[in-house]
């Protein structure tokens, strides 16, 4: 690889939000230009709400070449992100158009990392991770963008390998192209499907946190923490009333034979309770034991297009509830309950390509369609 160095005039650290408008607005290439403004808004947003917390630990830097802007990244310390079940700082939206330039921003992130006492600095992490995901896309360049999942031009992959940044977490997005699992046609008498309101959703936030930190209680190399919830229920409000409109004269036992999926669609209104999330619940209690979080593709709302995408993005059972179909169940359950609203295609996205439950449970049944590489580096004092 021959590097591309440039003469970097300046990196500017700002909170400028004008200045991280108009960076953002020469940098981040994005192929569908009704997009950009808005992804530029929410990340805007995002850090308008950032910089008003002063104990927050955050920077933007920009880089100028000839006084052109030539690159931009956020760095930052979450408390709700950790990475192996520790807190690091993270980098996210890098984009360089040189090595130099690439060096010099990474540099910065690094001397912000150690003044605030940390040694491992990870990335790509692009907050809010609901609209930007995490890692360096790798493979799928070519696919049409989804809500949620990380892009990027492939130089930045060259430019945090060269600057001995470590690849340490592989995930994948695929393409779910079988409607019917097999598994999930048997269901354990002990649990019924479901829907929730929104608000009933919101209202049960406690319960659901608890399920989660109990379904993922192995070390996970990035974990994001409760403002996850936070951003599913505001995807889940954006979505138009006009949306969960059901086939005309709907009648259950036409669209399966299985009693328990009938018996889940005449249990609630259909029209609304928010069909991304099929929740599992213990037949005798109706306490949660599992759910599927699906995020509904916002850009093509913002497209103003029917939203016909689904990225299946967060899988959580209770433990004691493992093996019993469910995650299976409730996809199948939840696929055509979709498709009843115009969905057609849907993407399980972020699957750690070490977490051996996921892989299993996903891939028979699936397209790999992208990958993206999260990198770390350990730094040193001096």
């Amino acid at each position: 690889m021959t590097l591309n160095y440039q003469i970097v005039d300046n990196i500017d650290e700002t909170k400028d939000l004008e200045e991280i408008t108009t960076a953002l607005e020469s940098i981040l290439e994005i192929p569908n230009d009704k997009l950009k403004p808005k992804i530029i808004g929410k990340i805007e947003k995002y850090l308008k709400e950032k910089f008003l917390d002063l104990a927050y630990k955050i920077s933007v830097y920009i880089a100028y070449t000839n006084l052109e802007i030539a690159g931009f990244v956020i760095v930052q310390i979450d408390p709700y992100y950790t990475s192996y079940g520790k807190k690091c700082a993270t980098f996210g939206w890098l984009r360089a158009k040189s090595f130099e330039v690439c060096r010099k921003l990474m540099k910065a992130c690094e001397n912000f990392t150690k003044e605030n006492s940390y040694r491992k600095l990870r990335g790509p992490i692009n907050f809010p991770k609901g609209l930007g995901g995490i890692g360096a896309q790798v493979e799928g360049y070519n696919e049409r963008l989804i809500y949620g999942v990380a892009f990027n031009p492939p130089n930045i992959v060259e430019y945090l390998s060269q600057l001995k940044y470590k690849r340490d977490a592989e995930y994948i997005c695929v393409h779910v192209t079988e409607r019917t699992w097999k598994k999930g046609k048997k269901i354990d008498n002990s649990v019924r499907l479901g829907y929730l309101h929104l608000d009933e959703i919101i209202n049960r936030k406690e319960e659901i946190m608890t399920i989660v930190s109990d379904a993922f209680n192995f070390i996970l190399p990035d974990h994001s923490g409760t403002d996850r919830f936070e951003e599913f229920m505001s995807q889940y409000a954006l979505v138009p009333k006009t949306h969960y409109k059901l086939p005309p004269n709907f009648n259950p036992d036409n669209y399966s034979d299985i009693p328990e999926f009938i018996e889940g669609w005449e249990s609630c209104d259909l029209e609304n309770v928010v069909t991304w999330a099929p929740i599992a619940f213990d037949r005798k209690t109706g306490d949660i034991v599992g759910a599927i979080f699906s995020l509904p593709d916002i850009y093509q709302l913002w497209l103003d297009e029917p939203i016909t995408r689904d990225n299946v993005d967060t899988v959580f059972i209770k433990s004691s509830h493992r093996g019993k179909g469910i995650f299976s169940s409730l996809h199948n359950f939840g696929q055509i309950t979709c498709r009843f609203n115009g969905v057609d295609y849907f993407e399980g996205t972020c699957i750690w390509n070490k977490n051996e439950q996921a892989v299993q449970s996903i891939f028979p049944h699936s397209k790999p369609l992208r990958k993206h590489i999260v990198f770390q580096k350990r730094l040193h004092s001096h």
